[in-house]
């Protein structure tokens, strides 16, 4: 098990959840290839998709941060990179009540209507990948055909 991704922080229930590629409802473009299926600390009845880390290039930042009636959290949406429609969010900065909270230490949300998910298969191609056994973003070879090109294509 050694290089794989070992969060101390995450509780260990979530490590046995399944990761997801997310693709945007809306046109298709990837959005997420480290997706976890979620539900919203301050909501409990509003299921989400969460990240660690998005690929880069995928997601656009818009607009100014702000805050919900939920929790004191600053967050700021996302749009797809490919046509633009809001996907999630991303929380800038997380409040205590949310970081006291049993959570998975993921702050780039997506909603569910947004995106498309299906199950990440480990790399043998055979197995569905669970957090347990993620690479840490970095050494994911998912993460890695999209580091340059696609950012630069993006922000032109």
């Amino acid at each position: 098990m050694s290089g794989l991704h070992q969060d101390c922080h995450m509780h260990p229930s979530f490590k046995t959840k399944p990761v997801y590629e997310l693709n945007c409802s809306y046109c298709d473009h990837l959005v997420c290839v480290r997706g976890m299926r979620a539900i919203l600390l301050a909501d409990k009845t509003v299921e989400l998709y969460s990240t660690d880390q998005p690929p880069p290039g995928m997601l656009l930042l818009v607009g100014p941060d702000y805050q919900t009636n939920n929790c004191q959290c600053k967050i700021q949406d996302t749009a797809c990179c490919g046509c633009g429609c809001m996907v999630g969010y991303h929380v800038t900065v997380p409040c205590h009540s949310c970081l006291r909270s049993c959570n998975n230490g993921h702050f780039w949300m997506y909603h569910s209507n947004s995106v498309r998910p299906s199950e990440r298969l480990d790399s043998t191609g055979k197995e569905i990948m669970v957090w347990a056994s993620v690479p840490p973003s970095s050494n994911d070879e998912k993460m890695v055909p999209y580091k340059l090109p696609l950012y630069i294509e993006c922000c032109r």
